[in-house]
């Protein structure tokens, strides 16, 4: 099946991750609407920045909406156009519009306010978010709102009872006559039942009721969390460690450079290529790499470095000894590895006595999860090889699962989708059985590949898992730590 055609089929497919919109308030904005709908989410503040761009952006030329306003006092309320919002600063004419009150002050409360201006149920201007009414019965903002605490403090206004008849209730009765909003969304009306309800199974993976793991929210507070706690980052002082070193292993065409070049995307605030990457027969990595990560927003580089070596080839076997070396942090940054003759310890620039800083604190395993049912044998053998080397290090080990976009569709449509995936959850069961790592060791990521932004949802995935390996680069230093100073103390005592 071409993508237009995939992406056709999973289009109506739900972002349950982010809607906050319950099934029984659908139906009753069905039953208000007056026909059996359904509903996409096109834009929600939290996640897409409370903006007049991103919601014209993403609402505009969409057809029937639901716009729905979530208030500090528990309270949700909103209107219906059954025409498009657009943005050259005229009024939209539309009798079947309404508003609506759905929950008052943490009850369930519904009532319908039908217009009685049809000519202004509506009104669409670039600079502001969503109107209705002449009066601007509820405005919601202009510009941009930044969120204050754990609201939005919108700028707009609630004059209601202008061009929709409120049959005796009022701004207060409505709304509390607030527009502090904890979330609002606008969701696209479409005709019909809703197609997850019936069969969410797209190819063989299905959108479950409930995530499989549990996970942060997909939202742009989370992101601006897990941002700041990756470059806030930094080992522990006692170690005097200048930054954790974490080593990228997998087969060819895995993602061990493209999942470099995505961190350092989301650093740089725009797609970046600095590793070499893409789909060939043999490694692109030649050099061994320590690479640095520089957040160019504070100008400051990550205490993280992300460290490359050759991939694995199904034709030619990596030389584990040449693993051990960088292991343990005899090889020094930008190695040209050589078939014809490996790195040994008379090798120039041979470390010989590796300080705590040199070793790999954590190895990350890069698999392609859209191929785990055929890794060759003996790519899988010397997986083995080395994790057995590994081990013996005691050093902590992960899995970055990629290409998950591949093994379900919805999370090619939205990587939030994540963790609501069936054939994401078994891909990592049977990666947990393969290589021998709880099934908590093993993240779901997408790497940036074929798109040219960066998006939030994307994102999100890279950095937990980043953050997750940090935690266990940290665990590994602690316990090298331990283990010097016992030596010490025998030393000691001898």
């Amino acid at each position: 099946m071409d993508d237009s055609r995939l992406k056709s089929r999973i289009e109506e497919t739900n972002r349950i991750m982010t809607e906050l919109l319950d099934q029984k308030y659908r139906d009753q904005l069905s039953t208000y609407i007056g026909k059996e709908c359904h509903f996409r989410l096109l834009y929600k503040i939290s996640r897409d920045g409370c903006s007049n761009t991103a919601f014209h952006q993403k609402c505009d030329s969409q057809g029937p909406t639901v716009t729905v306003l979530y208030n500090t006092n528990n309270t949700i309320y909103g209107g219906y156009l059954s025409k498009s919002w657009i943005s050259n600063d005229s009024y939209i004419n539309d009798p079947n519009a309404f508003l609506f009150r759905l929950h008052y002050n943490g009850s369930s409360n519904p009532l319908k306010f039908p217009v009685s201006s049809a000519i202004y149920a509506g009104y669409g201007h670039s600079s502001y978010g969503p109107i209705f009414g002449s009066g601007h019965d509820i405005n919601t903002f202009s510009g941009t709102i930044n969120k204050s605490g754990n609201y939005f403090s919108l700028n707009g206004g609630l004059n209601m009872g202008i061009a929709y008849n409120l049959n005796g209730q009022n701004a207060a009765s409505v709304a509390n006559s607030s527009l502090q909003v904890t979330d609002l969304e606008v969701y696209q009306v479409k005709d019909g039942p809703d197609p997850n309800k019936s069969a969410a199974k797209v190819g063989d993976s299905v959108l479950l009721d409930k995530p499989w793991r549990k996970f942060p929210e997909f939202n742009m507070e989370t992101l601006q969390q897990l941002k700041e706690a990756v470059v806030d980052y930094e080992p522990e002082s006692e170690t005097n460690v200048t930054a954790a070193n974490i080593l990228l292993i997998g087969q060819i065409g895995a993602g061990k450079s493209s999942f470099f070049n995505s961190v350092n995307s989301i650093f740089r605030g725009k797609i970046t290529s600095k590793a070499r990457s893409g789909s060939f027969e043999h490694s692109l990595t030649t050099v061994f790499r320590k690479y640095t990560i520089k957040d160019h927003n504070s100008g400051q580089n990550l205490k993280i470095r992300l460290c490359d070596t050759r991939g694995f080839e199904e034709d030619f076997k990596i030389d584990a000894q040449e693993i051990a070396y960088i292991l343990d942090g005899n090889m020094p940054d930008r190695y040209q590895f050589n078939p014809s003759a490996p790195f040994t310890t008379e090798t120039f620039g041979f470390i010989r006595n590796p300080r705590l800083g040199d070793k790999i604190h954590c190895v990350a395993f890069v698999v392609d999860g859209s191929t785990i049912d055929v890794i060759p044998e003996n790519i899988l053998k010397q997986l083995k090889e080395l994790q057995g080397r590994i081990n013996q290090r005691n050093i902590p080990q992960v899995v970055y699962m990629t290409k998950m976009d591949k093994v379900c569709p919805n999370v090619d449509e939205d990587a939030a989708n994540m963790f609501y995936s069936s054939g994401v959850r078994d891909a990592i069961d049977k990666m947990s059985d393969i290589m021998g790592l709880p099934r908590g060791y093993i993240m779901p990521i997408k790497n940036y590949e074929s798109e040219t932004g960066l998006e939030p949802h994307i994102d999100i995935l890279i950095l937990k898992a980043l953050k997750q390996t940090t935690d266990f680069a940290d665990d590994n230093m602690e316990d090298q730590m331990d283990k010097m100073a016992a030596e010490k103390r025998r030393e000691e005592k001898d």
